[in-house]
């Protein structure tokens, strides 16, 4: 009989000691000062506005390059501005025609005004060009180029227009041929 109860005792507390939880984790030492670390946290200033970029606010210019250029720029001798590169004015542009289904035989030229990273006049030409066996062309056909020129700048200037530069208040302007 003592067999069973020391197997019994035995039994009982494998059970206590499996079903018992483990003890809780050490709590953090509690500090007097409500203060949080930089590392945790940045802190919020709400004295300062937040200002968007001007390019992100302003609607798209409807102004030609020739308008866009007519208004003089004041320059100083000891003006600090950043001006944009060649590379940073044209390498936008690169797919700038790329849904305007622009003809083989059609020569685009953009001019482009650019300033605070947004074109600020563009103008945009498109001539199409024939063989020199051609004399005389119809005026079937000059109608037909007509309306697919004018199909061609539409679209070429509403994607100038959406294509955003490098920010720069300087004024810069720049010519493209495709």
């Amino acid at each position: 009989m003592r067999l069973v109860g020391w197997l019994g005792w035995l039994v009982g507390a494998a059970v206590v000691a499996c079903g018992s939880a483990p003890a809780p984790p050490a709590a953090p030492p509690e500090t007097d000062d409500d203060s949080v670390s930089a590392a945790d946290e940045e802190p919020f200033d709400a004295s300062t506005p937040f200002i968007p970029r001007p390019e992100e606010t302003r609607a798209p210019s409807t102004a030609s390059y020739e308008e866009a250029i007519s208004v003089p720029e004041p320059i100083d001798v000891h003006d600090d501005r950043v001006q944009l590169t060649d590379g940073q004015l044209t390498g936008p542009m690169r797919g700038v025609l790329g849904r305007c289904r622009v003809p083989s035989n059609a020569k685009v030229t953009i001019k482009t005004a650019v300033q605070n990273g947004r074109a600020i006049g563009v103008t945009v030409v498109v001539a199409f060009e024939h063989p020199r066996s051609v004399k005389r062309i119809s005026n079937a056909t000059r109608r037909a180029e007509a309306k697919t020129s004018a199909r061609i700048v539409k679209c070429a200037q509403r994607a100038v227009r959406a294509v955003t530069w490098p920010p720069s208040r300087r004024r810069d302007s720049f010519t493209t041929e495709f």
